[in-house]
């Protein structure tokens, strides 16, 4: 009986010890410092010949080239990323002088913390921003998109 005992405490502790759950570590919980790999999608709203837009962020960095959407592509190669920041001027002969035209265009992103920054448009073009966490549209000046879902209009006064 002592050498069945022992035979059996031996198959347990062998089973424990090449087991693949024992020897893995504990799960970890992610942390909020952890990045997400997501989407920036970006329309500009009545784009003309002579359209400038400067939009820095902070709170993410860009993990692809912009790729367009059906319908932009020949104003969409006039995007350029610098470091956090888009820059956009339409091609020559990318947009129809005397029409507006609208410009669509993703990103791959990193967010890496709340997504703010500032735009420099001159009206009549309106930006939209869009990130699975939510949307902002501006005209100028800085904007936030939400972090928990939903829209913030760009002129909403921040809560302390």
């Amino acid at each position: 009986m002592d050498r069945l005992k022992c035979f059996a405490l031996f198959v347990l502790c062998a089973g424990l010890l090449g087991s693949p759950v024992g020897a893995q570590p504990a799960a970890q919980t992610p942390s909020r410092s952890v990045m997400t790999s997501d989407t920036l999608n970006v329309q500009l709203f009545n784009v003309t010949p002579t359209t400038a837009v400067t939009l820095a962020f902070n709170g993410l960095r860009f993990t692809g080239p912009p790729r367009a959407k059906p319908g932009s592509e020949a104003a969409v190669q006039g995007v350029s990323i610098q470091g956090s920041t888009i820059v956009f001027s339409p091609p020559q002969r990318s947009v129809p002088i005397g029409q507006f035209t609208t410009v669509s265009f993703f990103i791959g992103i990193a967010i890496i913390g709340p997504v703010s920054g500032t735009a420099t448009v001159h009206k009549p073009v309106v930006v939209t921003l869009a990130t699975p966490n939510g949307f902002v549209s501006t005209q100028d000046g800085p904007f936030t998109i939400p972090a928990g879902g939903g829209v913030m209009p760009a002129a909403t006064p921040r809560q302390p």
